[in-house]
């Protein structure tokens, strides 16, 4: 005798195939990275704000660590030393390293670190796909990237140096910081730590 509230095998192994295939793309993402882009030769640490409420940030840690083979690792940790998200960048694609689990705002948020270290006048050359737009606001110039009209995040740089080299901000934290924003709205500042010896 068969019971009805027991569904076929093949049906239920074509269920699990399709629900399997549909977390697998969901989790896949088109990644957005420069068509050249070099590895940093050295260590370089970050603090990363991320704007909760005016005037309030939760901060984190961000280490770029240069592999072998070309290959980078980015590591970001929460102000306890707890990672938040670890990722390799080898041949232009992400892995996940170690036991932590995808972070796809993380590997945002590491492409548009990795546009703003490149200089402005390169942008139309190492990102020929992506539309760069600039607008004018009360804190200065923000620059928009997107594909296909889908937001990709938006940079806001440190001001320009002026004639003398020397920034023209009244901190030194302020003219070092750039300013990101993600198509989730999430606001992050970045900001370049000193070098240890």
């Amino acid at each position: 005798m068969k019971h009805n509230w027991i569904p076929d095998r093949s049906l239920t192994g074509a269920w699990l195939g399709l629900l399997l295939v549909l977390l697998l793309a969901g989790c896949a993402a088109t990644s957005v990275l420069p068509r050249q882009y070099n590895e940093p030769a050295q260590v370089q640490s970050y603090k990363l704000s991320l704007v909760t409420a005016p005037g309030q940030t939760e901060d984190s840690l961000l280490i770029v660590q240069p592999e072998a083979g070309g290959a980078s690792r980015w590591i970001q940790t929460n102000a306890l030393g707890a990672p938040l998200a670890r990722l390799s960048l080898r041949d232009g694609q992400w892995t996940t390293d170690g036991f932590a689990p995808p972070n796809p705002r993380a590997r945002q948020l590491f492409e548009a670190i990795i546009a703003a270290q490149i200089p402005q006048a390169q942008w139309p050359a190492v990102y020929p796909d992506i539309d760069i737009s600039k607008t004018q606001g009360s804190t200065g110039a923000a620059y928009a990237f997107s594909r296909q009209g889908q937001a990709l995040w938006s940079l806001q740089l440190p001001p320009a140096r002026n004639a003398t080299g020397t920034r023209q901000t009244d901190t030194a934290a302020a003219a070092t910081t750039t300013g990101i924003t993600l198509p989730d709205h999430s606001q992050w500042n970045l900001t370049p730590l000193p070098a240890r010896p």
